[in-house]
């Protein structure tokens, strides 16, 4: 997934995706909708949209880093889940993965502005690249919390059973 995702990026970084592009196709779906829709309000939406798909585009691919690296270790995995003395946090979230997943962002972002600013009708920017790891790591962050909210309940003791009579 994480190779199909860089492709969608790479796809979003071409002429096809620039601002003027995304400005006109969302301008030509607002005019149907509403036909005396204004311009600029065209250009706001538009700008809020492409940044939030920065935030969440970059934020995806971490965490689909994250889950890639946690599935890579699945066979390590299958033995610990079989302990008798039970699981750990650390054996579903690692910092390392983490650490991985944000730098394998920062890296992907900072090339895909580079390789924008050879397009006549793009721009490479150092604060999409710093939006681009903002959305990585809020994602860790929802994955530690998410994990560890999952961790706890699996922990939980089950609900003692009534106690049964027994009749002799």
């Amino acid at each position: 997934m994480v190779v199909v995702w860089l492709g969608v990026i790479r796809v979003e970084s071409t002429d096809m995706a620039s601002a003027h592009n995304t400005s006109f196709v969302l301008y030509q779906v607002l005019s149907v909708v509403a036909p005396h829709v204004r311009h600029e309000f065209v250009e706001l939406l538009n700008e809020i949209l492409r940044k939030t798909g920065h935030f969440l585009g970059y934020g995806l691919l971490s965490a689909l880093v994250f889950f890639a690296l946690r599935n890579t270790n699945r066979d390590r995995l299958r033995p610990l889940l079989r302990r008798p003395w039970g699981i750990y946090l650390r054996d579903w979230w690692r910092g390392e993965w983490v650490v991985i997943g944000i730098l394998f962002t920062i890296a992907t972002a900072a090339l895909d502005e580079i390789h924008q600013t050879f397009i006549p009708s793009r721009t490479g920017r150092w604060q999409d690249v710093l939006l681009d790891t903002c959305g990585a790591a809020v994602m860790q962050l929802a994955i530690y919390f998410l994990t560890k909210r999952m961790f706890r309940r699996r922990l939980e003791p089950a609900p003692a059973a009534p106690e049964l009579a027994t009749s002799r």
